[in-house]
């Protein structure tokens, strides 16, 4: 029987944003040079971070830089530039497809900047856990909205 992630979401709220996601998957966040990161991991090769840049990097440049990162960490890249949106802002993004430990793996990364912050959303995930995930990381995306009570 499988779960409904649905039924197991709580919200994480902090750093100036909020989103939902499975209680049932673990959260780790840490601060590091002023910048803030939030991951949720299912297991090894299934995960979503928030990267909170306090530097205010454009976003072309946040997803450069981690294209970038592919690239020179994997032979073989497959990237794509998706039209979407992240906290109802149009966003700078890809989607990457590679080879580790010969599986195949997807990504997607996403950027917008606020008033305050570079915002930075990337999944992960290997093709065999893609299909129930990625339902999950879409709400989770979809859910992540800019907390106005933190940001005033």
């Amino acid at each position: 029987m499988t779960i409904d992630f649905h039924d197991v979401l709580t919200s994480f709220q902090g750093h100036g944003v909020r989103f939902e996601y499975p209680d049932i998957w673990q959260i780790a966040v840490e601060e590091t040079e002023g910048d803030v990161i939030v991951t949720i991991t299912a297991t090894e090769t299934c995960f979503w971070l928030l990267r909170i840049l306090r530097s205010c990097p454009t976003p072309p440049e946040v997803i450069e830089s981690c294209l970038t990162g592919f690239r020179e960490e994997y032979d073989e890249v497959e990237e794509t530039v998706p039209d979407t949106s992240l906290c109802d802002l149009p966003a700078a993004a890809a989607d990457v497809s590679f080879v580790c430990m010969d599986l195949l793996n997807s990504a997607a990364l996403r950027s917008v900047r606020t008033l305050n912050h570079t915002l930075l959303v990337w999944w992960q995930s290997s093709e065999s856990e893609l299909e129930e995930a990625h339902a999950i990381f879409d709400h989770m995306s979809a859910s992540l909205s800019l907390d106005r009570a933190a940001a005033s």
